[in-house]
C-alpha cells in the first residue's frame, strides 16, 4: 500500500513538473501596448530622511488587464548609502509557473544622465525557494533573481515586468487590492485597472479618500489612481494582527458573499463517493456511539493521524484534494483536513460544513469586499443536538468532551452551505483556564527553600502544553520552565517535572519541583524576599509605545488563577489585604492572608476582550502601574542584620508582609501563552 501511494505521488509530481517546465524560464519582452507610461520625477529628495535600509522607494506601479489576465509592475528605488547597495542589489521576482508566465521588460541602472541596461537573460537565475516550508506548505512558486553588478550609492534601480495568467481555480473572475502605502515612504504610486465592458467590478477604499478617474478605451472601462509623496506608516508595538493601518483600494468581481459561497461549494462536492478503506474507518467510528462520541473520534483521527502538509500548486492553492486521497496519503493542509472531517461526519449522519476563515484579520473582513482572497484558512462547523460547534482540524492533541474543545477566537467566517448569504459571527468557544499553585517551603533562615509548582490547564491552554510535550523533549521543556523562575531566583535548580493528562476531561496537570539557595536577600540590614504573581505578569502586555494611535493586542481569552503559599519556619505576622484593579481590558483581584506559619497570596486575572483601543490606552497603562504598585509583596525579617546560615528560627523574630512598590514587571512571554 505504501508503495502504491508513493507511486501515485511520484506520477502526480512528474505531471506537475512537466507543466511547470513550460513556464519555468522568464521571457524577455517589450512592455505591453496596453500599459500606460507615466511621467516620473526622480529628483525629489524631501522624504529621503524617512527611508530605512539605506534606500528610498521612488516608484510603485501596478496595472491590471482583466481581458489579458495580466498584471504589470514597475519599481524604482534610489540607493542613499552603501548599506542600501548591500541590502537591495538584486532583482527578485516570484511567480507561479503552473499558470503564469513571467515577462521581464526592463532592468536598468540610472546614474546621473546615463541609463545602463542590466537586463541579461543569461545572468537570471531561477530558483525554487519555497518560503512556506517551515509551515509544511509547498506551492511550487519560483523566483527569478538577477544579482546586479557595479551598483553605487546615488544610483537608481528601475525595472518592470508582467505576470501573464491568473489561477484557473477562480475561473476567470478577478479580485485583488492596490496597496496605497507601505511602511516606508514612496514618491510615486500609480494604479490602473482595465475592465472589459461586459464585466462589472466593485471598488471600495479603505483608509484613503483618493478617488479613481474613470474613462473608456477600446471596449474597456479604465480605472486609474495616482498618489504622490506617500509617507510611510509606522507600526506601534503590540498592534493586533487584525488592525491594518495601511490604506488600500479593494477591487472585486464578486457581487456579494453568496457569490463567493457558490464558487467555494464547487470545490467541496459531497457526492458520497468514498473508498472502502475510508468507509471502514467511518463504520468503526459509528458503531454503537452517540453523535458527540462520533464527532470526537473523527476529529481526533483527522487532527492527530492525518499530518499537516499542503501541496498547494496551481488550483491546489484553494481546491482541496478528494477525501479518499487525503485518507490514503494521511496528510493534507487545512482545506484537505476540513473536507475529510466534513465527509466523515456527514457519512455518519451529522451535519458538517467547511468554514472559510481569516486567522489574521478576523472580523475586520466584514468591512471588505466579497472575495476568495479574504480567507487564508478552513475549519469546520458541526451541528449536534441542536447546537453548533466549531472545530479546527489542524490543531493536534485536543482532548475532552466536544463542548470543552477550544476553537481559536477567529470571530467570523463564511460557512459553505447552499443557504449562506453572508459572513457568520463565531462566538468564543474556549472555556480554558490556567490554575497555578506555587508553594514555597522555608524550613529555616539558612537561605535554603523548596518550591513546588502545580499548574492545571484546560481548553486552549491545555492544547498548547500538550502540543509542547509531544513536540519537544521533556528535558528541553524542563529547562524552559527553570529559566522562567530563574528570572526571579538566581540560585534555583530543577529537581523534577511530571505530567498528568486526562483525555476524557481534557485537563492537563504539570508538577514542577525546585531547590532554591540564597533565598533571602540582605538589604540595608533587613532580610527580605519578594513575591509576585509570576505567571500572570508574564502574560500581561506592556507596550513601549505609550501614546497610542493603534490598538494594543492583549491575550484573549486569558483566565488565570495564581496562588502563592509561603510556609515559614515559625510564627510571623501579617495583615489581611485585598486589592482590585478593574478597567475596560482586564480585571485583577488579589487577597493576602496570614495563618499559622503560612502566608497565602491569591490572584485572579481575566481579560475582557482582545484589544485595547487608543482611547482606552491611557487607562490601561494607569492600571498596569497600579498593578505594579499593589500586587507585588515583600516578606521581611528585621530581627537580624545578617542571614545566619545555621539558624533554625528564633521566637523573637519580627516579620511582616508589606506592599512592595517594586515595579517588578512581567518578563518574557511564558510557555503557556496562547500563540495568536
Amino acid at each position: 500500500m505504501k508503495l502504491c501511494v508513493g507511486l501515485i505521488f511520484f506520477v502526480s509530481l512528474l505531471a506537475c513538473i512537466a507543466v511547470q517546465a513550460q513556464n519555468r524560464k522568464p521571457l524577455i519582452q517589450k512592455e505591453p501596448a496596453w500599459v500606460t507610461r507615466t511621467s516620473i520625477d526622480y529628483n525629489k529628495t524631501q522624504m529621503d530622511d524617512e527611508a530605512t535600509d539605506g534606500y528610498i522607494d521612488l516608484v510603485h506601479e501596478k496595472q491590471v488587464n482583466l481581458q489579458e489576465q495580466a498584471v504589470y509592475r514597475k519599481v524604482a528605488i534610489k540607493y542613499l548609502s552603501e548599506t542600501g547597495v548591500q541590502n537591495r542589489s538584486e532583482v527578485n521576482i516570484s511567480y507561479d509557473p503552473y499558470y503564469s508566465r513571467l515577462l521581464i521588460h526592463t532592468i536598468s541602472i540610472i546614474r546621473g544622465k546615463e541609463i545602463i541596461n542590466k537586463l541579461d537573460a543569461g545572468k537570471i537565475k531561477v530558483l525554487q525557494q519555497e518560503n512556506e516550508l517551515n509551515r509544511f506548505l509547498y506551492d511550487g512558486s519560483l523566483s527569478a533573481i538577477l544579482f546586479l553588478e557595479d551598483v553605487r550609492k546615488g544610483d537608481i534601480l528601475e525595472y518592470s515586468y508582467t505576470k501573464a495568467g491568473f489561477n484557473p481555480v477562480f475561473k476567470g473572475r478577478y479580485s485583488g487590492i492596490f496597496e496605497t502605502a507601505f511602511s516606508d515612504p514612496v514618491y510615486h504610486m500609480y494604479f490602473k485597472l482595465l475592465v472589459p465592458d461586459h464585466r462589472t467590478v466593485q471598488i471600495k477604499n479603505s483608509l484613503t479618500d483618493v478617488a479613481c478617474t474613470r474613462s473608456k478605451a477600446g471596449g474597456h472601462t479604465v480605472y486609474e489612481w495616482t498618489f504622490k509623496d506617500v509617507p510611510g506608516v509606522r507600526m506601534q508595538d503590540y498592534t493586533p494582527s487584525w488592525h491594518d493601518p495601511f490604506p488600500m483600494v479593494m477591487v472585486s468581481e464578486y457581487s456579494n458573499w453568496k457569490d463567493v459561497v457558490n464558487w467555494a461549494r464547487e470545490l467541496y462536492p459531497f457526492d458520497g463517493k468514498l473508498s472502502p478503506g475510508l468507509m471502514a474507518k467511518i463504520k468503526e467510528f459509528s458503531a454503537g456511539k452517540k453523535p458527540e462520541d462520533r464527532i470526537r473520534a473523527a476529529l481526533r483521527f483527522v487532527q492527530d493521524d492525518v499530518r499537516y502538509m499542503g501541496i498547494e500548486m496551481a488550483e491546489g492553492s484553494h481546491k482541496p484534494n478528494r477525501p479518499d486521497k487525503v485518507f490514503q496519503q494521511r496528510f493534507g493542509d487545512c482545506k484537505d483536513k476540513s473536507y475529510l472531517l466534513c465527509t466523515m461526519l456527514r457519512s455518519m449522519g451529522i451535519e458538517a460544513h467547511p468554514v472559510l476563515i481569516n486567522t489574521n484579520f478576523r472580523k475586520t473582513i466584514m468591512s471588505w469586499l466579497p472575495s476568495p482572497f479574504a480567507f487564508n484558512h478552513v475549519t469546520v462547523r458541526v451541528l449536534c443536538n441542536g447546537r453548533y460547534y466549531y472545530f479546527d482540524p489542524t490543531i493536534s492533541y485536543q482532548r475532552g468532551a466536544i463542548d470543552s474543545i477550544a476553537f481559536p477566537n477567529y470571530e467570523c467566517g463564511l460557512v459553505i452551505t447552499d443557504s449562506t448569504t453572508t459572513l457568520t459571527a463565531i462566538p468564543l468557544q474556549d472555556k480554558g483556564m490556567v490554575k497555578v499553585r506555587e508553594t514555597f517551603d522555608i524550613p529555616n533562615m539558612s537561605g535554603q527553600a523548596r518550591l513546588k509548582v502545580r499548574t492545571e490547564y484546560t481548553g486552549s491552554f491545555a492544547d498548547d502544553v500538550r502540543d509542547d510535550f509531544n513536540s519537544d523533549s521533556k528535558t528541553s521543556i524542563s529547562e524552559g520552565y527553570l529559566e522562567f523562575y530563574r528570572r526571579y531566583f538566581d540560585k534555583i535548580e530543577a529537581d523534577s517535572l511530571t505530567l498528568t493528562d486526562d483525555e476524557e476531561t481534557g485537563q492537563l496537570v504539570v508538577n514542577e519541583y525546585y531547590s532554591i539557595n540564597d533565598f533571602w536577600t540582605l538589604k540595608e540590614g533587613v532580610v527580605k524576599c519578594y513575591f509576585s504573581p509570576y505567571v500572570i505578569y508574564s502574560v500581561m502586555k506592556r507596550p513601549k509605545d505609550k501614546k497610542r494611535k493603534m490598538p494594543i493586542r492583549i491575550n484573549y481569552p486569558a483566565r488565570y488563577k495564581e496562588e502563592i503559599i509561603i510556609n515559614v519556619p515559625e510564627e510571623w505576622s501579617g495583615d489581611e489585604i485585598t486589592e482590585t484593579v478593574d478597567c475596560a481590558a482586564f480585571t485583577m483581584n488579589a487577597r493576602f492572608t496570614y495563618g499559622y506559619k503560612q502566608f497565602l497570596l491569591k490572584y485572579d486575572y481575566e481579560t475582557k476582550k482582545s484589544q485595547v483601543s487608543p482611547e482606552e490606552s491611557e487607562e490601561y497603562f494607569s492600571m498596569l502601574e497600579t498593578v505594579d504598585n499593589k500586587m507585588d509583596y515583600m516578606l521581611s525579617d528585621n530581627s537580624n542584620a545578617t542571614v545566619n546560615k545555621d539558624a533554625e528560627g528564633r521566637g523573637d523574630r519580627l516579620a511582616y508582609l508589606t506592599l512592595g512598590v517594586l515595579g517588578i514587571i512581567g518578563v518574557a512571554i511564558w510557555w503557556t501563552q496562547r500563540r495568536r
